[in-house]
């Protein structure tokens, strides 16, 4: 059982370390093919994937095998990793095609990976103890988030978008098989009974809808994840425009971020914080959308640094803390599924944000920041007000 909780945490290390070179790479190449806009063209991509595809990834995890599942995404990745380096030596429409493409497959290569390993958590780890487990898991992923983005940074400005590419996705390739050490059983490896997609989805929608208290916990995890999204779109050109910095300095504000959020979710994931911290997800998610309007005031890099580092220090025990929470109250056999429904809103909010520098494309990323944020916050208080709702209705006596 030890040794599975280790792979787990090795696995989500390395995911989360291609998560920042898949944060940092595509954006700083498309920002300079085409500006925001392009950024927001590819990163919507990425939304429009998860969108399309929710249902048959949620089908696949809870059907298959989630080992074969998980190596399945990996290998997914690395060939949208490597899909990005012939993008700055293409002309506009071919780079912005070939970005688009590697942003989709990389939605559907991480849906798929992040669903299976979720699954496999559940059968390892019991329910009273994920949501502390997934805190300290997340440390791991922060660790490789700060990694991935600040080697990301560091790569592009020394070899080129080009050679970063190809190297980030023989690293990717050269992981596919690790997840395959995690001992399972037949029962463990894969979830429910063969069904149709159609089916399926049927089912995890009308489990949601029975569930309230599972409802909420899915859509703070879709929105918490939405938090990344904006950040993805409006960085690069703020960093450019109103910071004056170069791709380094890009990376080391998402590495500060990271870095942040790793000593940050350390500290939640004590036993003494742990339980108040999944009481007050919905309060630090309100936070997170406050740091996103400060952030928006900043124009010096030191200062960006600094409050950038707070708003990692948000988003990541908001993020972790929503999603243990999700994974101990929602059934092992739909968890792919209910996932499925996460990311399908993480990915309409993602094709709302992505489309604002379109529909506004004179608009100032520190405005947009200071939108996306109140969006943020407006979404948070009204999750937990339908949440205190739901709490009432379960005080009711029969």
């Amino acid at each position: 059982m030890k040794s599975n909780k280790s792979l787990l945490a090795i696995i989500s290390f390395l995911s989360f370390l291609f998560v920042g070179f898949g944060i940092v790479l595509p954006s700083w190449v498309a920002f300079h093919i085409g500006g925001s806009r392009l950024v927001g063209v590819v990163l919507m991509s990425s939304s429009v994937t998860a969108i399309v595809l929710a249902p048959f990834t949620g089908h696949v995890v809870d059907q298959r095998d989630r080992r074969q599942v998980a190596m399945a995404g990996q290998a997914i990745r690395a060939g949208a990793l490597l899909l990005i380096a012939p993008a700055p030596f293409s002309n506009d429409i071919a780079g912005a095609i070939l970005l688009m493409t590697a942003s989709g497959l990389g939605a559907l290569g991480y849906a798929l990976q992040g669903g299976a390993l979720s699954g496999l958590l559940q059968n390892i780890v019991p329910p009273e103890q994920r949501v502390a487990f997934v805190m300290r898991l997340s440390i791991a992923r922060q660790i490789g988030l700060a990694a991935g983005t600040g080697i990301a940074g560091l790569s592009i400005a020394r070899f080129g978008s080009s050679t970063s590419a190809v190297g980030f996705a023989a690293m990717a390739a050269a992981c596919v098989g690790i997840v395959w050490t995690i001992k399972t059983t037949g029962r463990e490896a894969k979830s429910s009974q063969r069904k149709g997609i159609l089916a399926s989805s049927r089912e995890a929608l009308t489990y949601l809808v029975s569930n309230p208290i599972c409802l909420v916990a899915s859509v703070t995890v879709g929105v918490s994840f939405a938090v990344i999204k904006i950040t993805n779109l409006l960085l690069p050109g703020f960093v450019v425009r109103a910071l004056n910095g170069d791709s380094s300095l890009f990376g080391t504000l998402e590495m500060a971020a990271a870095i942040g959020g790793t000593a940050a979710v350390a500290v939640a994931s004590l036993p003494g914080v742990v339980r108040y911290t999944e009481k007050h997800t919905l309060f630090l998610l309100t936070m997170t959308g406050l740091t996103l309007v400060i952030f928006s005031l900043t124009r010096t890099p030191l200062v960006a640094l600094i409050i950038y580092g707070f708003a990692g220090v948000a988003w990541s025990v908001t993020r972790s803390a929503a999603n243990g929470h999700l994974l101990t109250v929602v059934d092992t056999s739909v968890v792919g599924r209910v996932q499925a429904f996460t990311t399908l809103l993480t990915g309409i909010f993602g094709v709302v944000i992505f489309l604002v520098p379109l529909v506004a494309p004179e608009t100032a990323e520190a405005t947009l920041y200071i939108f996306c944020g109140a969006g943020v916050i407006a979404a948070a208080l009204g999750l937990r007000a339908r949440d205190r709702g739901c709490l009432k209705c379960r005080r009711l006596p029969a």
